[in-house]
């Protein structure tokens, strides 16, 4: 008899101690998502990882996040994201900075939706996030990057573009 009061006072012992940590690290989670979006939500040695979303970015913090993440020592090099791009998510005041860096070939980290079951060991280069986002601008398309990209700077793609924009500022 003995050992079955001992056996069931652990046993309760346990199991509330267990869900009182339970219940007091998803309060403290919660409470830390209700602030606004912040770049210390890239950092990884943070306690708690934000599953990062197109929603939450413009074309220059994507690059600039993507860029940061690099690690030329690293075999896997890319950034995981949750969500599709918005329609029009290229702004029209984005183009300036997206042409300046079109020809970029530095290196950054690859696109991965987090749903993709490969990872892939490839890079991306900054020219060619650039050149997909100008597209997406030009052509009024929404942005689809798929399961993985890894684009690279192509100088066709380059020369449309330059075209396009002399084209434009012609008629403007």
């Amino acid at each position: 008899m003995r050992k079955i009061i001992l056996s069931l006072l652990l046993v309760i012992i346990l199991l509330s101690g267990g869900y009182l940590f339970y219940d007091l690290k998803i309060k403290k989670t919660r409470k830390e998502n209700f602030g606004t979006f912040n770049i210390k939500d890239f950092d990884t040695k943070s306690k708690y990882f934000k599953t990062l979303s197109p929603k939450d970015l413009n074309p220059k913090s994507f690059i600039k996040v993507f860029t940061e993440k690099y690690n030329k020592d690293s075999a896997f090099n890319y950034v995981s994201m949750l969500g599709e791009f918005p329609n029009n998510w290229v702004k029209p005041n984005d183009i300036q900075y997206l042409m300046s860096i079109m020809r970029s070939k530095e290196k950054c980290c690859g696109y991965m939706n987090i749903f993709s079951s490969t990872l892939s060991i490839e890079n991306g280069e900054v020219g060619g996030f650039s050149i997909i986002f100008l597209n997406s601008y030009i052509s009024n398309t929404k942005i689809n990057l798929g399961l993985n990209c890894n684009p690279k700077t192509d100088e066709e793609s380059v020369k449309k573009i330059e075209n396009w924009y002399r084209n434009m500022k012609d008629k403007n």
